[in-house]
């Protein structure tokens, strides 16, 4: 049964430390994670982020000196890096404002008022509050790209042990509107890698869980 399946590829998956740099995953695999990515929800659907994918060895052997040595960020298959924004304006509304337009077959006077509202909340927000909700933004995806990933039997493991400002130096993101949230690298355990091993250890579900 499915649901069944969901709970094993979540029992299956863990945060893998080391992977087997011998061993790419199919290319059909990667791109139904970054679908997954893609299709992930987010606030009002604005996606304040972008998706980096990280091929040059020599950029990648840069980020694990800036990620403290961690050995995934060169071993793994693939190695994203997921950067939200720090700062957007009306910008940022009305690219999604045309693209509902051209994706639904709008006009803009159906979608005025939704636009209008939008920009009325976030003019309220501090630079501050804007840069956070991004981040949670960016993590709603990571999720969705980390059990896509599980489902298909593929590793993977978040990275957020690393000098941010280095990482976004190295990314040539100083000067942008973005900046990195978190790594993800994706690919296949090493036999090696003790940690598949462990139990998980997680709070009961009568601990985590309250009815009210």
């Amino acid at each position: 049964m499915k649901r069944e399946e969901i709970v094993n590829d979540l029992g299956w998956r863990y945060a893998t430390k080391r992977f087997n740099r011998e061993e790419s995953i199919h290319e059909k695999d990667y791109q139904v994670i970054k679908e997954a990515i893609r299709l992930a929800p987010t606030s009002y659907g604005l996606q304040p982020f972008k998706i980096i994918e990280i091929e040059d060895r020599e950029t990648r052997a840069q980020l694990q000196a800036a990620g403290y040595g961690q050995k995934q960020i060169v071993d793994a298959s693939r190695l994203m890096a997921i950067a939200s924004l720090k700062r957007f304006d009306d910008d940022l509304i009305d690219r999604y404002i045309n693209l509902s337009m051209e994706t639904r077959g709008l006009t803009e006077d159906e979608v005025s008022g939704y636009s209008n509202f939008m920009k009325g909340v976030f003019s309220q927000w501090t630079e501050e509050a804007k840069k956070s909700w991004s981040e949670k933004q960016a993590y709603l995806a990571l999720g969705f790209g980390m059990l896509a990933a599980a489902e298909l039997k593929i590793d993977t493991c978040a990275l957020e042990g690393i000098d941010v400002q280095e990482v976004n130096k190295i990314l040539q993101l100083e000067d942008s509107d973005y900046h990195v949230s978190v790594l993800l690298a994706i690919g296949k355990r090493a036999e090696e890698d003790q940690n598949q091993h462990l139990k998980k250890v997680r709070l009961e579900t009568s601990v985590l869980f309250e009815t009210i």
